[in-house]
């Protein structure tokens, strides 16, 4: 198996990855009538997204999609065509969509990614990176900003885990934790 390309999220000027995500109201491709395939073993789900920050709101910046083939033309997002790659599935990419998301919940991203912490399967713990930031949205607003960065360096030093650095008892049940982006501290 091999670790996910995570979704990536634009802030204060720097690309993180989205390492944890509890709410709901995040688009999708599915929400367009697209049908995502997996490209490749590092892309189960068969697309990235890509957010951002912008005026204390929370954006889609780019929505990258495969597709077995479409019957019909690619459907426009927020006004936008995307630029089409085929090579054997069909590859959308929707560039500067810049639309506001009505999401309400909490998002974990990080970056400075500990290369010894690498896990070959799911999405990486956000125990693996050097800096990791809580962001608290309501209906698409930043409403609260928590840096956890030193609280992921003391587990770090403590051996705590979260349940995805190895495998447990039960596989299943690991499996299931590695690609799933919950979160509890």
């Amino acid at each position: 198996m091999t670790g996910q390309v995570p979704d990536n999220l634009i802030y204060n000027k720097s690309s993180y990855s989205i390492v944890g995500l509890k709410g709901e109201g995040l688009p999708s491709p599915f929400d367009y009538g697209l049908e995502p395939i997996s490209p490749h073993t590092a892309n189960w789900r068969g697309f990235i997204m890509t957010y951002m920050i912008a005026e204390n709101h929370l954006l889609v910046q780019e929505m990258t999609v495969t597709v077995k083939d479409l019957k019909k033309k690619p459907p426009l997002i927020n006004g936008v065509n995307p630029e089409t790659k085929k090579e054997g599935l069909l590859h959308l990419t929707y560039k500067s969509l810049k639309f506001k998301t009505q999401f309400t919940g909490k998002i974990l991203i990080a970056k400075d990614f500990i290369d010894s912490m690498y896990v070959h399967m799911g999405f990486q713990s956000p125990l693996s990176f050097k800096t990791v930031i809580e962001l608290k949205i309501s209906d698409g607003a930043l409403i609260k900003v928590t840096d956890f960065s030193e609280i992921m360096k003391d587990y770090r030093k403590l051996n705590i885990s979260d349940g995805k650095i190895g495998p447990t008892e039960n596989l299943q049940e690991w499996i299931g934790r590695t690609f799933s982006l919950d979160y509890d501290f």
